[in-house]
């Protein structure tokens, strides 16, 4: 029964992958946001891929870094993020005896603070898109915060002139 559940956890895990993130958590129109993946020796190239996982569903131009580009097996990558854009990235790493893993593999498995979103037969890491108010939804939350303290004013000036 343990083996079983040691060979389950192990095939959650993405194997080549130790550490991976992206900074900021939060971004929008014109941020620039960095992912990065650190992997293990037999990795010889990780190919980043960016799509808008919204309507309409683009993708750009993969990025792609050897392992002589990377900063001790440390991938890093850049994306400015672009109007109405809702991206989501993925990568697919090249190793030494030619196979290749794609990262996130599944929507199961586990990455730490990270969600997974699919898009068509692949899966994506989600980036969170700041969603900024309209300045009429500004003015209507200030107009209501004031309309509440002249009601509760009202209320306490009755109160009183009840009281007597």
């Amino acid at each position: 029964m343990k083996k079983l559940l040691m060979i389950l956890f192990a095939l959650t895990i993405p194997s080549a992958a130790a550490e991976m993130a992206h900074t900021p958590q939060e971004v929008s129109e014109g941020t620039t946001f960095t992912a990065w993946i650190d992997v293990d020796e037999d990795v010889e190239s990780v190919t980043f891929y960016v799509c808008t996982l919204e309507e309409p569903h683009t993708c750009y131009k993969p990025q792609k870094m050897t392992r002589n580009e990377s900063l001790n097996g440390r991938f890093q990558f850049d994306y400015q993020v672009k109007s109405n854009d809702f991206p989501g990235y993925k990568y697919e790493l090249e190793k030494q005896d030619n196979s290749t893993e794609k990262i996130p593999a599944s929507e199961y498995g586990y990455y730490e603070g990270m969600e997974v979103e699919k898009m068509g037969d692949s899966y994506y890491f989600k980036v969170n898109m700041k969603i900024e108010e309209e300045p009429d939804s500004a003015g209507e939350g200030l107009f209501r915060e004031y309309w509440t303290y002249a009601v509760v004013m009202t209320l306490g000036f009755i109160y009183f002139a009840l009281k007597r």
